[in-house]
């Protein structure tokens, strides 16, 4: 079982993560994913759009930790999550340099929080 972070306060679940191009496979990793249930979808840091050169894939309305609504541009890529490929996760990108790995890739996993030993597990559904 993976350990959380202690770098975030209170410290919290964070993933291995791998982002790629779903056509050229170009990879930009490891990253840190900290798995977030409160976002409904998943942003990865703006430099690994230039990295991978990933396009966009129109734009959204998303609101924000805060509540601010803003125009956001889409775009698709492959995810390995803990060692799970997942291939078109939408996501978002801002500047920042961890991920955030929301509920469109959490919902694709049972995930147990080990909150007094402070470790999680992420096993795929199925």
């Amino acid at each position: 079982m993976p350990a959380y972070d202690p770098q975030y306060s209170p410290p919290a679940p964070v993933a291995a993560l791998t982002i790629a191009h779903p056509v050229t496979g170009a990879a930009s990793g490891p990253l840190r994913g900290k798995l977030d249930s409160g976002a409904g979808l998943s942003v990865i840091p703006q430099r690994v759009i230039r990295e991978l050169a990933l396009s966009p894939h129109g734009r959204i309305w998303a609101r924000s930790y805060d509540g601010a609504y803003s125009r956001r541009l889409v775009y698709f890529a492959r995810f390995v999550l803990e060692g799970n490929e997942l291939a078109a996760v939408q996501c978002l990108a801002i500047e920042r340099e961890t991920a955030l790995v929301g509920r469109n890739v959490l919902n694709r996993f049972v995930i147990l929080l080990g909150g007094p030993k402070l470790r999680f597990e992420l096993k795929a559904s199925g």
